[in-house]
């Protein structure tokens, strides 16, 4: 946790107070939608695997590319998406302090999101049954707790949010807390 301090301390500005710091679920996080696409996927793979196998047979230049092709989308829509999606919460890093919420995120390089909470219009908690969950800064037609864009699973297009914060309930607390103070 001081590793976290420590990195969002370097983003403050002035007299701010940092509240809180956290980061993202890490691992493989399936969502609701895994139910469907996952068998879709699979299917998507075997039918490519048999197109493959049927261009060793009688080859065909053009028709391999592409079964090579359908054979990488698949095995990325199986796998690759879930690890791209962990790497990029294994680097993401939440605070609060007493006048913003900061999102530094990063795989290549590091960029930061500033979310003002004395301007901010909306404020969302989803709180999952072991006390993990997310909170959504700003308009909600914006947002997708999924982490679904698209149709694309991924963590990189979750845009304002908290993803799968632990002690959700004491971090949306803290959040409010600190617009409440912002507005006397």
């Amino acid at each position: 946790m001081a590793a976290l301090e420590h990195e969002l301390r370097s983003h403050l500005e002035g007299r701010e107070k940092l509240l809180w710091a956290g980061r993202p679920a890490q691992g493989i996080v399936f969502a609701p939608r895994d139910w469907v696409l996952i068998p879709i996927t699979v299917a998507w793979l075997g039918m490519a695997l048999v197109n493959f196998r049927l261009q060793i047979k009688m080859p065909q230049p053009i028709a391999g590319l592409a079964a090579v092709l359908f054979i990488g989308v698949g095995i990325y829509f199986l796998l690759g998406r879930y690890l791209t999606d962990r790497l990029y919460r294994s680097r993401l890093i939440y605070g609060v302090t007493d006048r913003r919420a900061i999102i530094v995120s990063g795989v290549l390089r590091s960029s930061v999101q500033s979310i003002d909470l004395s301007s901010l219009t909306g404020l969302r908690l989803e709180e999952r049954g072991d006390g993990t969950g997310t909170i959504s800064f700003g308009d909600q037609s914006t947002n997708d707790t999924h982490g679904y864009v698209r149709g694309f699973h991924t963590s990189w297009a979750i845009g304002t949010q908290f993803f799968r914060i632990s002690d959700v309930r004491k971090v949306y607390s803290i959040v409010q807390e600190a617009m409440g103070r912002l507005k006397k």
